[in-house]
């Protein structure tokens, strides 16, 4: 039972693959090839098989081509043609063609195929006990060092990231400083004259006596005027200092308003203010003081008879505060409900618990320190797990048939039986297996193929009440069933399962905070076996 040769040849007795499994000079695997065609004949005979004294050909065709084994006649024909079969089956899965197999498409995969062979027959000729989906798997070489090596690098990109955000974070608030500092200097002149003179004009322009008999329009020496004047001239392209200047009053009230409702400056646009424009730019874009962010992450693991094996609901609420001053502060949520039953609740090791669980107030253990600025800090945590089929947000069917000629036709259903729940941007993969394309018979929403990892995404922009059932039915190139799992699905929704809800924010001494708020809640790991 030894298979010499696993070959694909043509019509005429070229050999386009040939891979041998036993000591063999290639001379004598080109004239048992060109034999090949003349032991044919032109009959037409029920069997695929030809013998000589010496060897025996199993032959299939396909096409154009021939599939071939040369074995010994002492081999085990029955297991040479479960043999032959296998390989007819993975050398168009290999070649990505299912039909009109040509030489071109052969030659280009003939690493792939042999690959393939080596499979299925190992070294001395003997059929390894394996299946077409082993060999796909087999020929993927997925290596779980290599996902553990880019997961790796990936979590330091991520880390070289955040590093990289905190520091240009920190050179901002060195720069807001260092600008508010000197615009503190260079309003000193300002608030005795009403100007905005810079700090070297207080050097260089003439000294004055201010009392209660101060005329409305000092005048000074003529020589300190001539140099005061000259040095503003070389300096900054200014008028002389002017101790009512027009529209202070109305600048003065502008600033009392802004003041009063921590509104962020106006850039000017006069020539005066060229010199402040950075701290003025700086300033203008209006930050909140306190961001918090209530994320829900969805896990789910289904059969493809529907049930469910395992779903996971894992929650966070996250505060990052804008600077020290506003860290100082306190949430109040909403008293929890009977939504939130189900969900297993835990407070930051620094958050003092008594306070959750008796008022619903996050704050930390020593409320004087305040929480971490410039940062996100995950204050609060919820998890939920379990087999409730009531509680899952998107259920998926999958039907499989084979057809004749080796189609598949698939009709994939999709069902929403949560109430009042919106999905978003929902993405149901289905792999292939192979990279020909699928024809599309009916599809609610829209689809997308990739051949080149030969997926098929299924695409509804929003699924709600009005749409809460859909279905894709497609036909494609595929003989085995098993190739259409497992299924993924994506999809964000502004809905939550629990009723966690911010109803304040407090700074130390207990008044309201201005504060930013999102929710959101979407997929993780979402798959259907």
């Amino acid at each position: 039972m030894v298979v010499l040769s696993a070959a694909v040849c043509t019509k005429a007795g070229k050999a386009l693959v040939a891979r041998q499994f036993v000591e063999v000079n290639r001379i004598r695997i080109e004239g048992m090839l060109a034999a090949f065609p003349k032991l044919m004949g032109n009959d037409l005979k029920q069997h695929t098989f030809v013998e000589t004294e010496a060897v025996r050909y199993i032959y299939q065709p396909m096409d154009n081509l021939y599939i071939l084994l040369i074995t010994n006649r002492a081999s085990n024909i029955v297991e040479d043609l479960e043999t032959l079969r296998l390989l007819s089956k993975a050398i168009p899965s290999v070649a990505g063609v299912m039909t009109n197999l040509s030489e071109e498409q052969v030659q280009e995969k003939a690493f792939d195929l042999i690959f393939a062979f080596d499979e299925v027959i190992t070294a001395g000729g003997y059929r390894e006990p394996i299946n077409l989906q082993q060999i796909k798997t087999n020929m993927e070489m997925e290596s779980h060092e290599e996902k553990l090596h880019n997961m790796i690098k990936i979590s330091k990109i991520e880390s070289a990231k955040d590093q990289a955000a905190v520091a240009a974070r920190a050179i901002k608030d060195k720069q807001k400083e260092q600008m508010r500092m000197g615009g503190m200097g260079g309003g000193g002149m300002a608030g005795m004259g009403g100007g905005s003179r810079s700090d070297y004009d207080s050097d260089v322009a003439p000294s004055f006596s201010f009392n209660e008999n101060i005329p409305s329009t000092p005048t000074p020496a003529p020589s300190a005027v001539t140099s005061a004047a000259s040095a503003s001239r070389a300096r900054q392209p200014v008028k002389g200092m002017s101790l009512n200047p027009a529209g202070a009053k109305n600048k003065s009230a502008e600033d009392a308003l802004m003041r009063e409702d921590k509104l962020a400056p106006l850039i000017s646009t006069s020539k005066s203010s060229a010199v402040d424009a950075p701290a003025s730019i700086a300033t203008a874009v209006a930050q909140q003081p306190i961001s918090l962010s209530v994320v829900e992450k969805v896990s789910a693991k289904l059969s493809r008879d529907g049930l469910v094996e395992l779903f996971e609901i894992k929650g966070s609420l996250t505060l990052t505060a804008a600077d020290d001053e506003a860290a100082l502060c306190s949430v109040q949520l909403k008293p929890p409900t009977s939504k939130d039953a189900i969900f297993s609740f835990n407070t930051h090791p620094k958050v003092n618990k008594a306070a959750y669980e008796k008022n619903a107030i996050l704050q930390l253990k020593e409320a004087n320190k305040g929480f971490p600025s410039a940062r996100p800090v995950g204050i609060l945590k919820w998890t939920h797990s379990g087999t409730a089929d009531d509680l899952i947000p998107l259920k998926i069917n999958c039907w499989p048939e084979e057809e004749a000629r080796g189609q598949m036709n698939v009709s994939i259903e999709y069902s929403m039986d949560v109430p009042g729940l919106e999905l978003h941007d929902v993405r149901i993969c289905i792999p292939l297996g192979t990279s020909a394309s699928p024809t599309i018979l009916t599809v609610d929403g829209s689809h997308k193929h990739n051949s080149q990892t030969g997926e098929l995404t299924w695409q509804i922009d929003l699924i709600d009440s009005s749409n809460s059932s859909g279905s894709l039915e497609f036909n494609v190139q595929q003989r085995d069933a098993e190739a259409f799992f497992p299924i993924t699905v994506q999809f964000v929704s502004q809905q939550l399962y629990s009723s966690v809800e911010v109803l304040n924010v407090l700074n130390g001494s207990g008044a309201p905070v201005v504060y930013g708020l999102s929710k959101s809640m979407s997929s993780e790991e979402y798959e259907i076996k």
